[in-house]
């Protein structure tokens, strides 16, 4: 599994190029053919600091914002994976029920990860459901995942720690 990335592109126009040279058609080494340019990122949060920002009417209200940041590791070993940044804003709520709008950025080794999307938590809770999933699309990033696509579910685990699986498409 992995992500188109630049060197499966400056293959394709390689061979593009050598269509329009050579008038014919050319056959390529270029990657391989198994059709499964996808990548699986999975991590957890190691700890969070967030700061809430109580905008409007005191208490839980349209328009309060939470920014987080937290280390991140592989869910697969505990190694050190990179950080997590955030912000979310109120965007609705009820007598049970707050949404968000959610923007956050995974910073990993190889470049960034940004998301964005809903999420919908208890009224004043300032956290999922444990075992409740959400999924956000994946609206860009940067370095390696440049022509990053795809979705990344986060689920609050029992101990406490956010898991987050990043599914890339190419």
């Amino acid at each position: 599994m992995r992500l188109l990335g630049s060197s499966k592109r400056t293959c394709l126009s390689i061979a593009a190029v050598s269509l329009l040279l050579a008038g014919s058609t050319v056959v390529t080494g270029c990657g391989d053919d198994d059709g499964d340019d996808s990548e699986r990122i999975s991590v957890v949060t190691t700890g969070t600091q967030l700061t809430e920002i109580d905008n409007g009417p005191t208490g839980p209200s349209e328009g309060d914002v939470n920014v987080f940041r937290s280390p991140l590791a592989f869910a697969d070993g505990g190694e050190s994976a990179g950080s997590l940044y955030g912000i979310q804003t109120t965007v609705s709520l009820d007598d049970k029920t707050e949404v968000v709008q959610a923007s956050f950025t995974y910073k990993l080794a190889d470049g960034t990860i940004s998301i964005g999307g809903l999420g919908e938590y208890p009224r004043g809770e300032n956290a999922l459901v444990e075992g409740q999933e959400f999924e956000r699309p994946v609206i860009g990033g940067t370095g390696k995942y440049s022509d990053a696509s795809g979705t990344d579910t986060t689920v609050l685990n029992p101990d406490g720690q956010y898991e987050h699986e990043i599914n890339l498409e190419g």
